[in-house]
């Protein structure tokens, strides 16, 4: 599977019924469990920060074809079922389960499961990678919710969800470790719908202005507060320039002086506003531009709680559980019967 790609996900609130929340422990638990005995923990995450195989996912254990509430269902019946294993352990969600974060990493130092180094290193990632798409990344999505997924051995993947009250609509954020270059192209993928006013600095092609960014910081912002040239700018037909800017916070950004991105990025207080009126004044200095792409694509998906394509039908999502639980717990026949009907599956895919 490709591992970017996008769905529309309208605002949904509530919790999934009970009867269905206990069988999608269930069986995103067993599935999760086979592709984790079979093909590791590292395959597993590699999975979970793709879009579309988690998409996938969601529908195949039976939840809402397009909602927001996909993300922290199936992630939060993951977090119920894996939790209690040895392998995966799942931190976070969103509300309360957001703030707890900090108490979820205590009880996985106190466990000893995984090397405090390890953990540091994560949790430094997880609070980067939720500025990058909170504030780089500025799509008018406010992040309400993060998941880490960790193996114990020290490789993770992280799922955030923003929302936009406006258009009730939410999109996903998809990471995993390796990440050579937080700060251009390190997301693996994203699940929304597309929008057309996004300042991305979280990309490669907004490389030269990121760049340029730090030379104002460095050179003194505060000379640039009267700012109005337009000299080597006349080829574009529109000028669009935020100019309610925080010069007090330009001030603070000087006197700390960063080198580069990361270190512009560690000051606290440094808010969507401030950054986009840096990016702007950049393209007026230099005439560099950042990227206005939104990085979402398109595809569609089918589902199940909601009566589309069909409402979930128990019967057979307990013999679901049954098979993959006999698959689970080691029967050769049935695995082969699974192996044949992914091929099926494939062939027809293909076709």
């Amino acid at each position: 599977m490709e591992s970017t790609g996008s769905s529309i996900l309208p605002l949904h609130y509530g919790h999934p019924p009970e009867y269905l929340y206990k069988r999608m422990v269930r069986l995103g638990g067993i599935i999760s469990d086979i592709i984790i005995k079979n093909f590791g923990t590292g395959d597993f995450l590699k999975k979970l920060s793709d879009p579309f195989w988690f998409h996938s996912l969601s529908l195949a254990i039976g939840f809402d074809w397009n909602s927001s509430g996909t993300t922290t269902a199936t992630l939060s019946a993951l977090k119920n079922y894996l939790n209690k294993s040895d392998d995966i352990f799942i931190l976070g969600g969103k509300g309360n389960h957001l703030n707890g974060i900090k108490d979820e990493f205590k009880i996985l130092e106190s466990n000893g499961n995984i090397k405090e180094s390890l953990l540091r290193s994560i949790k430094n990632s997880a609070t980067k990678i939720a500025k990058i798409d909170e504030k780089l990344l500025q799509d008018n999505f406010d992040l309400y919710m993060q998941f880490i997924i960790i193996d114990y051995k020290g490789n993770y993947s992280i799922v955030q969800q923003g929302m936009n009250k406006n258009t009730r609509l939410a999109r996903r954020y998809h990471w995993i470790n390796g990440i050579r270059d937080y700060y251009n192209d390190g997301r693996n993928g994203l699940s929304g719908y597309e929008n057309n006013n996004v300042l991305d600095l979280s990309t490669s092609k907004s490389g030269e202005n990121k760049k340029g960014i730090i030379d104002i910081i460095k050179d003194n912002p505060l000379k640039y507060s009267r700012q109005r040239s337009l000299d080597n700018y006349m080829e574009k037909n529109v000028l669009d320039l935020n100019y309610h800017i925080n010069w007090n916070k330009m001030r603070e950004l000087y006197e700390y002086n960063p080198d580069n991105f990361d270190e512009l990025m560690s000051i606290k207080g440094l808010q969507k506003s401030t950054i986009r009126a840096l990016a702007y004044l950049s393209e007026i200095i230099y005439g560099h531009q950042a990227s206005y792409i939104d990085p979402v694509r398109f595809s569609f998906c089918l589902g199940g709680k909601d009566g589309v394509p069909k409402p979930v039908n128990i019967n057979d999502y307990d013999t679901a559980i049954k098979f993959y639980g006999d698959i689970l717990n080691g029967n050769p026949e049935k695995f082969d019967i699974l192996r044949r009907l992914s091929k099926m599956s494939y062939s027809h895919y293909k076709l």
